[in-house]
């Protein structure tokens, strides 16, 4: 009787567990139809670079968060398809955007925009699997449609699909072996949802989410070539090879000159801009009496 009692406790407990982490099928009818697409597309690139890096016998076992390692990342990725590059302020080639490009792009986010952009960085930094991951990402997704007005829903759908279905290629490729070797294979990963959280994982996709939310959507939200999906898909296999504990974008400061530049105000016409860019480049806020920055608190 009791090794029925177990069987049943056993069973009721993965049912439990499965019915917490939604599929692909419930999700999307918390997003747009272009989401959605954008996010699987995400996901099909994902899988391309995942499965002919594994075919090409690559090894990232030296990797790090050197620009030496991501300029030969990404010319391994150019093998396998395109990727667009850009110039950055000081004319090399960059795969990220320029600290100008971002602060242009940033001002067009309203404030509620902002504030789900964070909570979606917090809430992947902060899950313990891929499976929390989707959980998290899917709660947001309803809340999105409840709270945020709906002319401004479709960029944050972009980058909870992307990021969710994006997930769903990761925890394929690990659980078949398709995930090129790195220095943290087997330890500082995303973890299934059947593993437990040895708190070292690689969820800090900071280039990633950012580099989504960004970015123009088209009047039929499609997201513009500068950072197709197959930029996105690049940069979030980096992040989680790299497994960096900050974000490229801002130097590893992009929180501190956010807080800075939401609180900023300046006597000069785009004042504020200007010192955000300084604060990405140098890392720190500039002083008043050079740049005429100041902050409401």
């Amino acid at each position: 009787m009791k090794k029925y009692h177990f069987t049943f406790v056993l069973l009721l407990t993965l049912f439990c567990q499965c019915s917490r982490y939604e599929s692909s099928e419930s999700i999307e009818e918390k997003l747009s139809e272009t989401s959605v697409v954008f996010g699987k597309a995400v996901a099909s690139d994902i899988r391309l670079i995942g499965v002919s890096l594994h075919k090409m016998g690559i090894d990232y076992s030296d990797a790090d968060a050197s620009v030496e390692f991501q300029q030969r990342y990404f010319n391994d990725i150019s093998q396998i398809v395109p990727i667009p590059v850009t110039k950055n302020t000081v004319g090399k080639e960059s795969y990220a955007m320029s600290p100008q490009d971002f602060i242009t792009a940033y001002k067009t986010l309203t404030k509620i925009q902002i504030q789900y952009i964070n909570r979606i960085v917090d809430d992947c930094a902060s899950s313990t699997s891929y499976g929390d991951m989707m959980f998290r990402l899917s709660s947001l997704a309803d809340e999105i449609l409840t709270y945020v007005p709906e002319i401004q829903q479709e960029r944050l759908q972009n980058v909870i699909a992307a990021l969710y279905y994006g997930a769903q290629e990761l925890q394929y490729l690990e659980e078949s072996g398709l995930m090129v070797p790195t220095p943290n294979s087997g330890l500082k990963r995303i973890k299934t949802r059947s593993e437990a959280s040895d708190g070292a994982t690689c969820r800090i996709l900071l280039e990633t989410i950012w580099t989504i939310a960004v970015g123009e959507p088209t009047p039929t939200g499609e997201i513009v070539a500068s950072i197709a999906t197959v930029v996105i898909a690049g940069i979030l296999y980096y992040e989680v090879v790299v497994c960096k504990t900050q974000s490229s974008i801002s130097n590893g400061n992009f929180e501190y000159c956010q807080r800075q530049f939401e609180r900023c105000f300046s006597p000069i016409p785009d004042g504020c801009s200007k010192c955000l860019e300084y604060c990405l480049t140098q890392g720190v806020w500039p002083p008043y009496n050079t740049h005429q920055c100041g902050s409401t608190a």
